[in-house]
């Protein structure tokens, strides 16, 4: 297919520098805040999930999508901005999971993956929320996925595993948040909980306004505190949501609820309010490009929304950052003196689904991300520790006393080698040649063999072969060790400018809110971990050994 290069750029605007068209924004706007001045509100935003190709190509993919680059590219030229990167390291790991980040930011303390709020040793973790509350602050959480999710949790819920989703529902009511808005109704629903309460019902009894519906949001009184639950999981991606009139009437955004977070917060002395883009991160665990950097834009209409706050508001902090990258997706060079990286990238606009929506097509057989997969070993720790989270046990033998039989495998049903291709030219407008849809298929049967492990499973594979249409590549669909962008502005901005720890994040908080207190710490649990040596056989990577590992 011949691409017109000079027609292309002329259409998507590439040819503007990044963001420079942004309307809103200059270097005359609002003077900086003064050092050392204190904020009455503090906002902290969380793209979660979001590498740095992913911000990029996000802003690149706004040029096209809404005539203007992103607002958090224009926010570095604000006089009161304060750049910064951050290290998100985990207790136990180089690569933090989202609960381990959170809670790093919401206690100061280094947890293991997996957990909120409590040290190896079992000692639990006084949040920053407990903490704000007995200051008098107001406390709101916003979240594109379920309220219970890692991210939100880590700021108010503590003791817990981060899967324990149904008593970090009540944790949030014995702890009285003030506003919580996102997705997750079975978590409160009698019906679908394990211990049968109806803690939906009991923050009806608390005095909270539950809602259910964009509309109930709309209208919900200001004088009460909000429970407001969207969808029984997750709230669908923005990618799906713009497409199905439904979910688009039912469904609020990030912005919306973002919007009317701080439309009931505003006349409050104090407040902190959490935003997460969560969805960002989901997307990335399924190699989505589309549907990841719809839901960054969607992360930056909310940025819009807390900017705009501000100019009302001066004496409001706002923090935006990331807990960690995941997958590292990035626009490569393609064709001949890289020629084809834009046109290619122009293609994202026209795909009209999410690949998680995709897999139901594709994938006759309910299916989940860890299953339905060939997941590559992980080795378990030499020091004796449990194995890292997410590695599978090793299934008892069937003649061990007590052994449980496995319950009988349920045949993988996929679509046809035609119908995957009709399925991901409808849904994408890429005409995937039968070659490549063929190499597709065993993955989508599991019984695909990857070279490089991390990438042995359907979504993975489904979305470097879309990199033949969009020009982006992966290099898995897991977390990586990034250290994130951090971007201030406003009274305490300057505390996280230049390289911080996430732990650095609850002792500014706290500072400024004036609150003297400090969390215990465990050692880096990785300081006595297994030699790589014990792990690989490095040796013979390098030829030192007779018979190098084939």
């Amino acid at each position: 297919m011949a691409f017109s290069r000079r027609g292309f750029l002329g259409r998507s605007g590439l040819v503007a520098a990044g963001s420079l068209a942004f309307p809103f924004i200059g270097r005359s706007a609002d003077a900086p805040a003064r050092a050392g001045q204190k904020p009455r509100h503090i906002i902290h935003m969380v793209a979660d999930g979001m590498s740095a190709g992913t911000l990029t190509c996000a802003d690149h993919f706004s040029q096209i999508l809404r005539k203007r680059g992103l607002t958090w590219m224009q926010l570095y030229n604000h006089p009161g901005a304060q750049p910064g990167l951050m290290n998100m390291r985990s207790l136990n790991s180089l690569v933090t999971d989202s609960s381990a980040a959170s809670s790093s930011w919401g206690s100061g303390s280094r947890i293991v993956n997996g957990t909120v709020n409590i040290l190896p040793d079992n000692k639990v973790l006084t949040t920053l929320y407990e903490l704000f509350a007995q200051k008098g602050w107001k406390r709101g959480l916003v979240t594109t996925t379920e309220i219970t999710h890692a991210t939100p949790a880590g700021f108010v819920a503590s003791g817990l595993k981060r899967e324990a989703a149904e008593p970090i529902a009540t944790q949030y009511l014995d702890r009285r948040v003030e506003v919580l808005l996102g997705g997750g109704q079975k978590f409160f629903d009698a019906t679908k909980r394990k211990d049968k309460r109806d803690v939906r019902g009991d923050y009806v009894k608390a005095g909270y306004e539950v809602m259910a519906l964009a509309e109930d949001l709309a209208k919900a009184p200001k004088d009460k505190p909000w429970l407001g639950i969207f969808s029984q999981s997750h709230l669908p991606f923005t990618l799906d949501q713009r497409i199905d009139a439904k979910l688009k009437a039912t469904v609020p955004t990030l912005a919306v609820m973002t919007r009317r977070a701080l439309e009931k917060l505003e006349n409050e002395e104090h407040f902190i309010l959490q935003v997460e883009g969560g969805r960002v991160d989901h997307a990335c665990h399924t190699c989505d490009a589309a549907a990841a950097l719809h839901d960054q834009i969607a992360f930056d209409d909310a940025i819009d929304v807390c900017v705009d706050f501000q100019k009302r508001n001066p004496d409001t902090l706002i923090v935006i950052t990331t807990d960690h990258g995941n997958g590292n997706l990035g626009l490569n060079g393609m064709g001949t003196a890289y020629g084809f990286s834009s046109p290619l990238f122009a293609n994202v606009k026209q795909i009209r689904s999410s690949i998680t929506e995709m897999m139901k097509l594709l994938i006759k057989t309910p299916f989940k991300l860890g299953e339905n997969t060939n997941e590559p070993e992980v080795p378990t720790p030499a020091t004796g520790a449990k194995p890292a989270l997410g590695t599978k046990p090793e299934p008892a033998p069937a003649t061990a006393p007590g052994a449980t039989p496995e319950p009988p495998k349920v045949p993988i049903k996929t679509a046809s080698t035609k119908e995957v291709i009709q399925i991901i030219g409808d849904l994408t407008g890429y005409k995937v040649p039968t070659e490549k849809a063929e190499m597709l298929m065993p993955f989508l049967m599991s019984k695909g063999k990857a070279m490089y492990g991390a990438m042995n499973n359907p979504v993975a594979q489904l979305g470097q072969l879309l990199g033949n249409h969009i020009g982006i590549g992966w290099t898995s669909n897991a977390h990586t060790a990034d250290y994130v962008q951090v971007l201030s502005l406003g009274p305490g901005a300057e505390l996280f400018r230049g390289f911080i720890q996430n732990t650095d994040v609850f002792r500014h908080y706290t500072a400024l809110a004036g609150i003297d207190f400090k969390n215990p710490e465990a050692p880096l649990l990785a300081d006595v971990g297994p030699a790589a040596s014990d792990v690989e056989n490095l040796a013979g990577y390098m030829g030192l050994e007779d018979e190098a590992v084939t």
